[in-house]
């Protein structure tokens, strides 16, 4: 039963995607590990967060009341919060479990709701796709064997095999979830 449930899922991530993933991390684990990324982000950004009153704030939860029903995404999956952080950086996440971010610096280059929405919409695909815990199984799998080739290797300092395992392996491969092919 699991296994059909797998293939089916599979067959649906294709035909958003149109490429084949690894995964082999469930989406509760998925949604508990972005629950803990939410305390971390949340603490790290605390002393900018706009208030829900903010014009900004009120505008990112606007685009996003009329995104959400059209994601695919169920509530009971998702408890859908908005973030908006004054900061200049020119990006927006959303964290597993429907946690967005909006960094103020990227409301300008959107210039407008429109804007916004498509910047919204395609954080809000990343989480449809379960990019998260596509990454997240990458990592699973790859760690181990970078780990045993430093040891092989006699190389006792490990966090150059985890850059190693970043940079040739991780980040190449996340730039096939920003694009689909057709």
């Amino acid at each position: 039963m699991l296994e059909q449930a797998r293939a089916s899922a599979e067959k649906s991530y294709m035909q958003v995607s149109h490429r084949r993933r690894f995964n082999i991390v469930s989406h509760d684990y998925e949604r508990q590990t972005g629950q803990q990324l939410y305390k971390d982000v949340m603490q790290e950004y605390s002393d900018r967060l706009l208030p829900e009153s903010h014009p900004q704030a009120r505008m990112v939860q606007r685009v996003l009341d009329r995104l959400i029903p059209h994601s695919g995404l169920s509530a009971s999956e998702n408890q859908w919060e908005v973030h908006v952080i004054r900061d200049e950086q020119k990006n927006a996440f959303v964290i597993p479990g429907g946690k967005v971010f909006v960094f103020t610096g990227i409301l300008d280059v959107c210039k407008g709701e429109d804007g916004l929405a498509a910047v919204l919409g395609h954080e809000i695909a990343h989480n449809v796709a379960h990019h998260a815990g596509e990454k997240m199984s990458r990592y699973m799998a790859l760690l181990p064997v970078a780990l045993a080739t430093s040891v092989l290797l006699g190389l006792n300092d490990f966090s150059l095999t985890r850059m190693a395992v970043d940079l040739g392996l991780m980040l190449p491969n996340g730039r096939a979830q920003e694009v689909s092919r057709h």
